[in-house]
């Protein structure tokens, strides 16, 4: 397990560099509305990503993923195959230089760990990163609000 836990923090790197910018939302929709939500929703899938890429690496034993009618069996030797796949899919990413290939595989890759990593993580560390991610937007809604407040004042402070 140390073997693949260290692979997965290189797995990570190469992970942000498909991700580097990751806005999913202004990518569908291109107007000036989806940006608000990437600044909001986008951090929080990567973080997730990351998060989950640390925790399939430290899987010991098998478990279902179930989605929709669908279930499959996710076992530790599932791992090397992934890592080869994560790792290849970077390079192409990177040679490749074509902007939409990297956005699919952008959205890929963060749906397929967010896929797996969700059933392998325990519900406590689940309900522990909800209540910090509650009190992150809570702080970053106030921040824009803050932010359009003195834009409607001409972006003059008053001291």
């Amino acid at each position: 397990m140390a073997i693949r836990r260290i692979t997965s923090v290189f797995l990570m790197g190469a992970l942000l560099t498909i991700l580097t910018p990751f806005r999913p939302f202004s990518w569908i929709i291109p107007t000036d509305g989806p940006e608000l939500l990437d600044a909001f929703v986008a951090p929080v899938l990567i973080i997730g990503a990351l998060f989950f890429q640390w925790r399939i690496a430290g899987v010991v034993a098998p478990f279902t993923v179930e989605i929709l009618d669908n279930v499959f069996i996710y076992k530790q030797d599932n791992y090397w195959p992934l890592a080869f796949f994560q790792v290849v899919l970077a390079v192409a990413v990177g040679y490749g230089e074509n902007e939409i290939c990297r956005r699919f595989a952008a959205v890929g890759s963060v749906a397929g760990l967010w896929l797996v990593g969700w059933f392998c993580t325990p519900l406590r560390y689940k309900l522990e990163a909800w209540e910090h991610l509650k009190w992150v937007w809570t702080w970053m809604a106030f921040e824009q609000g803050t932010r359009l407040m003195q834009g409607s004042r001409g972006g003059r402070r008053r001291y």
